[in-house]
């Protein structure tokens, strides 16, 4: 018997009614939800996009959206990546130029706007600049994508409800099959430390024996069949073959690659071979149409979170 898709478009939709039921909540007590987003550069159409799609779907769950648009210049100005914002960057800001500087004044400016909630930064920052410079500037409590290193250690001592959007879609989509995960023996492939290990931390804290590993890994397959809960994040198309699947198994694949599409052009797959795999697990999330829906409605989840007070979070 075929698997069971896990529809994440219609899984998202449920939990984005479940959001605008919330931001309800929150603004009818004189609250706000309001997230603030930093594109830098103009260069990149998908972000550019991705960015404007983002502001619709607040404004349909009543989030407010400010996207912050900086333009670039140079990126290697003293007080580069690494080190805190000159203290006369932090003075002017109104400086037009988005050197790390420029993208640091903006952040800490946000971080002590009482009336900002959550804070983003999009994907991918123009080449010279470290993601992980500027995401550990966000103030961990404002940092919906779970991206701070603060949240991400957190995440191990159960201390942060802001977790990485996509780790946070993966299990929410495990958790959709109504499999109980206590003693079930979860393999999850790829190791990142946005995506992997974070997904490996929440199984552990759902008492799941985790086995972390990647596509280095020697006798991968040998470790995957044993897995109740496969999860691949590793950013290798067709990876998980039928063969490596234990019957019955839930399968997440987290993988989104871009291959030909025997017309000249591409297509999106992920890491699982999915129409061999269907035919052995019990559950499978396909691509696109899975994780990814999944990680933008739980990056929203978290926005609604940071926004409500601790009394009245779920």
């Amino acid at each position: 018997m075929p698997a069971r898709i896990i529809d994440g478009k219609a899984l998202a939709q449920s939990h984005r009614e479940q959001i605008a039921t919330r931001v309800a909540a929150v603004r009818g007590r004189g609250g706000r939800v309001r997230l603030d987003a930093i594109l830098v550069g103009t260069t990149d159409n998908a972000a550019r996009v991705y960015a404007e799609k983002q502001g619709q779907t607040c404004a349909e769950l009543g989030i407010e959206y400010r996207l912050h648009r900086l333009s670039v210049e140079e990126c290697d100005e003293p007080g580069g990546p690494g080190q805190p914002p000159s203290p006369a960057s932090l003075a002017d800001p109104d400086h037009p130029h988005t050197t790390y500087d420029g993208i640091a004044r903006r952040i800490l400016l946000l971080n002590t706007n009482d009336d900002v909630s959550a804070i983003m930064v999009h994907m991918p920052l123009p080449e010279g600049l470290d993601p992980y410079s500027i995401q550990r500037l966000i103030d961990p409590d404002k940092d919906v994508e779970g991206v701070n290193p603060a949240n991400i250690g957190n995440i191990v001592y159960g201390r942060s409800s802001l977790a990485p959007c996509t780790a946070l879609a993966t299990i929410k989509m495990i958790e959709s099959t109504g499999v109980e995960l206590r003693g079930k023996t979860a393999v999850v492939v790829g190791a990142s430390n946005h995506v992997g290990k974070p997904i490996a931390v929440l199984l552990m804290r759902q008492d799941a024996t985790v086995i972390s590993c990647n596509k280095w890994t020697h006798d991968l397959a040998d470790l995957t069949r044993r897995a109740d809960v496969l999860v691949s994040a590793a950013g290798v198309p067709a990876l998980i073959k039928a063969d490596m699947v234990k019957p019955g198994a839930i399968v997440i694949d987290v993988g989104v690659n871009r291959v030909p599409d025997g017309k000249g052009g591409t297509k999106t797959v992920g890491d699982v071979d999915f129409d061999a795999v269907r035919g052995t697990a019990g559950f499978i999330s396909p691509v696109p149409g899975g994780v990814g829906p999944m990680t933008v409605a739980m990056l929203l989840l978290n926005v609604v979170q940071a926004s409500e007070p601790a009394g009245f979070r779920a």
